[in-house]
């Protein structure tokens, strides 16, 4: 083989890798994931007969004025109790009823939507893995994808006729209380983290004592779809979580943080947990001391801000 063969070669073998690296780099969807599904793959399910069951997470006035056809309208706010602060996590009885008046059954696969970045679609998604529904996923990129794959919309609302909905006992392991956190804040355990998911300024108003700020909307890309898992990885790698560790998420009333956790699963953590009471119950409670900010928030390399 000449010189010229030589460098032509090894030109184009550069010229190969230099194309399946950016291939990578701008493959963001989601393919065969625990938590989160293409919109594509929404509709495959859908029309191979699959007992699918689509959330419009968006609420009542959003869904009249157009949703999938086909989707059922269910807020968060349904699953909730206001005691002893509000958006709690309702009892398993709640959400039973709830859900079986919607027409979910044990064997439904749910695919849930919002518009407002999963923050709505992922509170509901958590709550149902909380009461130990395992096929529920969250749809990337909500009604805009959906709207992409050039799939039907309407003004008709979907009443799927009622069932009867068995949850599980609800798993304490992906709960955290106000007495964990405050013990948590006194042992200062290097092996548990406590993720803020608000945003600057709410954080910078007071917080929880050791908690790193990293808010919700990090998790998005510019065009509102989910990072890719290898994005999150290595941006939570940054900001200093473990694989291993232990991580408590809360926001204001818990609703930001269950997207966090969704997408931390797909970035590889496992040890997860929501603050369920959240800010609004830290706050409220009369021993506690909010500590002020000192400088620049406590946030990774990746943050930015």
């Amino acid at each position: 083989m000449t010189r010229t063969h030589r460098t032509l070669k090894l030109l184009l073998l550069s010229l190969a890798l230099m194309f399946t690296l950016n291939a990578c780099a701008i493959n963001t969807s989601y393919p065969g994931t625990m938590n989160v599904a293409e919109a594509s793959k929404v509709a495959e399910d859908a029309a191979a007969g699959s007992k699918v069951v689509v959330i419009d997470a968006r609420g009542q006035e959003a869904y009249d004025k157009g949703h999938l056809k086909g989707a059922i309208c269910l807020s968060p706010t349904e699953l909730v109790i206001e005691t002893p602060v509000p958006n709690m996590l309702a009892s398993k009885a709640q959400v039973e009823k709830v859900l079986g008046d919607k027409g979910i059954t044990n064997d439904s696969t749910v695919y849930i939507y919002d518009d407002n970045g999963g923050v709505n679609a992922g509170r509901i998604w958590w709550t149902l893995k909380v009461y130990g529904h395992e096929k529920v996923m969250l749809i990337n990129g909500g009604p805009a994808a959906l709207g992409a794959e050039k799939l039907e919309m309407t003004r008709e609302a979907t009443v799927l006729p009622a069932a009867v909905y068995t949850a599980k006992d609800a798993d304490a392991k992906m709960i955290s209380s106000y007495e964990d956190v405050e013990a948590l804040v006194a042992s200062q355990d290097s092996k548990v983290k406590i993720l803020d998911v608000r945003s600057l300024a709410e954080y910078e108003a007071g917080y929880i004592p050791g908690a790193i700020l990293y808010p919700h909307t990090k998790n998005l890309y510019t065009d509102g779809t989910f990072m890719s898992s290898r994005d999150l990885g290595l941006f939570y790698k940054d900001l200093g979580l473990q694989k291993d560790d232990t991580i408590i998420v809360y926001c204001k009333s818990s609703f930001r943080a269950t997207q966090s956790v969704a997408l931390l699963q797909e970035a590889g953590y496992e040890n997860l947990k929501i603050y369920d009471g959240a800010w609004l119950e830290w706050e409220s409670r009369a021993d506690v001391t909010v500590p002020p900010v000192q400088g620049s928030a406590p946030v990774g390399e990746s943050d930015g801000s």
